[in-house]
């Protein structure tokens, strides 16, 4: 059964031409394409074309589909020494042996010539000399860049000179013309140039040959790290699916680079020397060559590789399906072509052609803009001698516009249409669109545009039936399956918006828009993974695309890719002035990423400013600042602050929007707790709201009757090294598995710590479901039959309520995580106590409060201390005088609190404060503002983060500890006391203003739970100058860890199981949640 597929060609005049058969006339050097039976189906199914260069016999060949007889369409022109390729759908970049050339596509949408459907000519040319340009590519920010082999560097082009050189090696000593490593191949992220690969790290002339076994690595360029060696000439690098790809053509190997690891992974093994790779969907595309019989190819494993498999080395092209690694489809090139340089597709391109330099064509085609008042394509057929002998007025310019007018009326009507549309006159383009729709009722284009206006004005039923109609006509119409899906995504209908962006990327595969919408849709979905795939592909399409820049970047952020966040969201700042939605997520990233590197957020501060000069009323760019000035002591604005953002926040709860402040946020402002509970229940109905279609869809039903022991389920980001699995590996220690089945559902990052590891051991059931969708959680949770589900984070960092609100289990509960109501439908229960949640609080929460005897809070009694000894002056500290202390987040500090210590110090002149920053400037701030107070700021101590068992013991370095007010110390109170420092707290009216006195109760220590702030100063300046009485209370602190509560996590454990029992048999008896007291069991 003959397997090859038959070819159309088409070739320059003085090239050899491209056929599936030889030519018979000896004179001419032969070329054979032949290629497997599918591979023609693959490319029309795809909508996409090849590009290939061909390096030795200096050829750029383009391959498509003839749609008039489903042939392979091959298209060749002469380019001398043809290798690096970009592309894009309109423009393909090209370098040669001393040019690089920008070719541009000059045919319009659905606009033909000679049955092609893209003409590239080339229009810009950059001349660089002989300096071996390999590898070339467009940033971010539309530069083009490309390695230079022979001066061992990455480059970009120059007015003046060669090139201008960006980056080298870091074992390149200079640039010089020398090929000292043979750098070849460029790997681009997000635009911009990350990853290269050499032959070897030789800093001497040609040395690299000596290596060509083994020699290759791969470096990263911000970092200048070699990230994986030991690889035999190894090329083209591309970055796709996250996952680093490159060849390591030495072996005939194609596979990924384990980052982690630094390792190379073998995928699939082609018979051949690789150069050249590309990727579509599930497809890698890469460049096959038969190695010259010179030094630079013979001797390498490759040889030995296709011995062992009985093979000879080809020339042509392999697809390899990236799921399994087989071989897909392939392309076998024989005759004068023996060796490929570079691959690239051509996305939504059927079937290209180029104009080259040998063809005269190239001096007689003229196009121009078709939205200018003159616009004309004239395509002579004459030669090139009649054509320099005829009069000009004999090539006469078309306005094509005006043309087809001539023969087609609707087309009048409806560029009428869209001139009043275009200049905002919308009633009457309506009228126009109507009229022409009435004429002529199959035009697809007045519906369309129709569906747009009215979208615009809101009418979203009516835009719906427009676009609908517009398809009934042209199911192929992209754009109205976009819009159709915009209008989906708008009513919540997000499986139907699934559909219609998928419909709008088959019938127009570049279609960015459309793939960033989608991306869209999986992105609310939480399905990160495909929705960074979209953007990605969207970004390929078209690299200066924004908002597929700050999509890309809010799902990398989310899986927890900060500094690759970072950059998309300065693309698309870049790419889009006054992109203010993307300057506020820069803003925030910077600060998130300040909070982890203890860096500097002054370029934070400085873009939230520069918004609000632009926009002076945005809600979010003073939020964002706002809470940056909180986190950094900065006080200077506090009262005008607060003020504003209060009043912001009131007309938001008016408008019954969700409030632009996060949840979390008014926890440590000095607001009434039924103010917190309305801009809880903002967020909490938002986030119902957009979960309920898909929770009616799983619709989710749950027993009343047990059969066995009651399933937990405990679900967390902090299952790692954090303060959540600091106290709650006791509680998972201490359960009782005769009657609790326990499950652990980490949503967060696996930093392998002990913390991380000990739970895991501890549960019976651990599961990791970070990379899983909203939904695939719930399905989880639901398939496992979890009874009670505990949401440790709530409207915390890493949260994922959504979760929660799919209604997975019968039973939804709010513990720890967040101090407060979540405000939302679908959590029936918060662990309170008689302190954070008295009977009167009931009224500011959502949830039905339960009532644990002692402490809600969970601690751990086998935490460990770090017994190394350690001194004062370790830390800063005199090691005289009286160090007060408090380790508690910057933001919980604020001037009411501060006044409150600068007036202790002062009492207590030989006193200091030790504080912990999170930001240098904070420390900055706070030396001012003591300054202010009139105390030197040499009192003020400050601390930087170490390890738990270290932390805990530097506590006894300190004399006490002291509060905060609106949100007080939780965690960093229970480290205190379990390390043996007295804390003083002064509570306030809401649940995370009384944590602290719920954990001083519960061990014992009542007498330092302060009515009022001045009670609380004045007992802090007691203990100060009471040495004896603060020894007696560190005593009976000491005594009373072992013998009270707080710390007794069995006693602690059996309470809370105690609750979950009572909340199974108020549901098993069919009632709605209520309130529960529960009564202390003596473990």
């Amino acid at each position: 059964m003959n397997n090859t597929a038959e070819m159309d060609i088409y070739s320059d005049g003085q090239s050899p031409a491209f056929s599936a058969r030889p030519f018979a006339n000896g004179d001419r050097e032969t070329l054979l394409l032949s290629a497997d039976r599918t591979f023609t189906d693959w490319l029309a199914k795809e909508q996409i074309s090849i590009a290939y260069t061909t390096y030795q016999t200096s050829r750029l060949m383009l391959i498509g589909v003839n749609p008039e007889n489903g042939r392979i369409s091959g298209f060749e022109r002469l380019f001398e020494r043809a290798m690096g390729l970009y592309t894009t759908a309109e423009r393909i970049y090209l370098s040669s042996k001393y040019q690089l050339w920008q070719m541009d596509n000059v045919l319009e949408l659905g606009q033909t010539h000679d049955g092609y459907d893209k003409l590239y000519i080339p229009r810009i040319g950059y001349t660089t000399g002989d300096i071996d340009v390999h590898d070339v590519a467009v940033d971010g920010t539309g530069k083009l860049i490309f390695i230079s082999s022979l001066l061992n560097c990455l480059a970009t082009v120059s007015d003046r000179h060669s090139c201008i050189p960006l980056w080298k090696p870091p074992f390149i000593s200079k640039i010089v013309n020398e090929d000292r490593c043979h750098l070849n191949g460029l790997g681009m992220v997000e635009g911009q140039p990350r990853y290269v690969t050499v032959c070897s790290r030789s800093d001497v002339v040609d040395g690299w040959r000596d290596r060509r076994q083994d020699g290759g690595c791969v470096v990263d360029i911000p970092s200048n790290e070699i990230i994986c060696t030991g690889l035999s000439m190894p090329h083209s690098p591309r970055w796709y699916r996250d996952k680093l790809w490159l060849l390591n053509s030495g072996k005939g190997e194609f596979g990924y680079v384990d980052l982690r690891k630094g390792k190379f992974e073998s995928v699939a093994f082609c018979p051949g020397f690789m150069r050249g790779l590309a990727f579509w969907g599930n497809y890698a595309i890469v460049g096959l060559s038969k190695p010259r019989g010179d030094k630079t190819f013979t001797g390498l494993d490759l040889d030995e590789e296709l011995r062992k498999r009985d093979a000879e080395p080809r020339c042509g092209l392999m697809v390899i399906d990236l799921r399994t690694g087989a071989i897909a489809h392939w392309v076998r090139i024989e005759g004068i072509v023996t060796e490929l340089y570079d691959v690239q597709i051509l996305p939504g391109v059927k079937r290209p052609m180029a104009l080259g330099f040998q063809n005269e064509e190239i001096q007689q085609i003229i196009t121009l803009d078709p939205q200018s008042s003159l616009v004309g394509v004239n395509l002579p057929s004459v030669t090139r001698e009649s054509a320099e002998n005829r009069n000009g007025d004999n090539l006469p310019l078309m306005n094509a516009t005006e043309n087809q007018n001539l023969f087609n009326p609707e087309a009048r009507l409806y560029q009428q249409g869209l001139a009043w549309q275009n200049s905002g006159q919308y009633h009457d383009a309506i009228a126009q669109y109507q009229q022409l729709i009435t004429q002529y009722p199959e035009y697809a284009p007045a519906w369309y545009q129709l569906g747009v206006i009215v979208d615009n004005l809101g009418q979203r039923d009516e835009a719906a039936l427009a676009y609908q109609k517009a398809l009934t006509i042209n199911p192929n119409y992209a754009e109205a399956h976009n819009n159709l899906g915009i209008v989906r995504v708008a009513e919540k209908n997000l499986a139907a918006a699934i559909s219609c962006f998928t419909a709008a990327i088959k019938s127009k595969p570049d279609y960015a828009f459309a793939h960033n919408n989608l991306g869209l849709v999986w992105q609310m979905q939480t399905k990160f993974a495909e929705a960074a795939a979209k953007f990605r592909e969207a970004l390929q399409i078209n690299p200066e695309y924004a908002e597929a820049y700050l999509n890309l970047g809010m799902v990398l952020e989310a899986q927890g890719n900060l500094q690759d966040a970072i950059a998309c969201y300065r693309s698309a700042v870049r790419h889009k002035t006054d992109y203010i939605k993307a300057d506020n997520r820069l803003g925030l990233a910077l600060i998130k990423l300040a909070m982890v590197s203890k860096g500097d957020v002054e370029e934070a501060r400085g873009i939230f400013e520069q918004v609000l000069k632009l926009q002076p009323d945005s809600a979010e760019a003073f939020t964002h600042l706002v809470y940056l000035k909180e986190m950094s002591c900065d006080w200077r604005d506090r009262q005008s602050d607060l003020t504003r953002i209060g009043e912001q926040t009131q007309r938001e709860l008016q408008t019954g929007q969700s409030t632009t402040i996060a949840a979390f946020d008014t926890l440590y402002k000095p607001w009434e707790r039924t103010l917190l509970l309305q801009v809880a229940q903002t967020h909490g109905t938002a986030m119902e709201t957009q979960w309920t279609q898909m929770r009616q869809a799983l619709n989710f039903t749950h027993s009343r009757s047990l059969t066995g022991r009651l399933k937990i389920g405990y679900l967390s980001s902090d299952f790692r090294n954090h303060a959540m699995s600091h106290l709650i590996r006791g509680l998972f220690r201490c359960h009782n598995r005769d009657n609790f089945e326990i499950f652990a559902y980490s949503t967060g990052p696996d930093d392998n710590s002990e913390y991380r590891r000990y739970i895991a051991s501890q549960s019976e059931h651990f599961q990791d479901i970070a990379t899983l969708s909203t939904e695939e959680s719930a399905r989880l949770i639901f398939a496992h039959g979890i009874h009670i589900l505990i949401d440790l984070n709530a409207y915390t960092a890493g949260s994922r309520s959504q979760i929660f609100a799919l209604k997975p289990a019968p039973i939804q509960v709010n513990h720890v995580g967040f101090p407060g109501t979540m405000g939302a439908d679908f959590i029936d229960y918060i662990i309170g106590d008689a302190i954070v949640t008295p009977p009167e609080f009931a009224e500011a929460f959502s949830e039905k409060i339960v009532t644990l005897p002692h402490s809600y809070y969970f601690t751990d009694n086998q935490q460990a201390i770090s017994s190394t000894p350690i001194t004062r002056s370790q830390y800063g500290l005199p090691e005289s005088g009286f160090v007060f202390c408090c380790f508690n987040n910057n933001y919980k500090i604020e001037p009411l609190i501060f006044d409150a210590w600068m007036r202790i110090l002062a009492d207590v002149p030989e006193g200091v404060l030790w504080l912990l920053p999170r930001f240098p400037v904070a420390k900055e701030n706070l030396r001012r503002e003591a300054e202010m107070r009139g105390i030197s700021e040499e009192r003020l101590i400050f601390a930087d983060v170490e390890p738990k068992p270290e932390h805990l013991a530097r506590h006894r370095l300190a004399d006490l500890f002291l509060d905060t007010l609106y949100y007080n110390a939780h965690t960093s109170a229970t480290d205190a006391l379990w390390a043996g420092l007295p804390v003083i707290t002064c509570p306030g009216t809401t649940f995370a203003s009384r944590v602290a006195a719920s954990l001083l109760t519960a061990v014992g220590l009542p007498e330092l739970v302060t009515a009022n702030l001045q009670e609380y100063e004045q007992l802090a300046i007691n203990l100060a100058k009471s040495p004896g009485e603060l020894l007696q209370l560190k005593q009976k602190l000491a005594q009373n860890r072992t013998t009270h509560p707080l710390f007794d996590t069995s006693r602690f454990t059996r309470n809370l199981e105690q609750a979950y029992s009572k909340m199974w048999e108020v549901y098993a008896a069919g009632k709605s949640p209520q309130s529960i007291q529960v009564s202390d069991i003596q473990a």
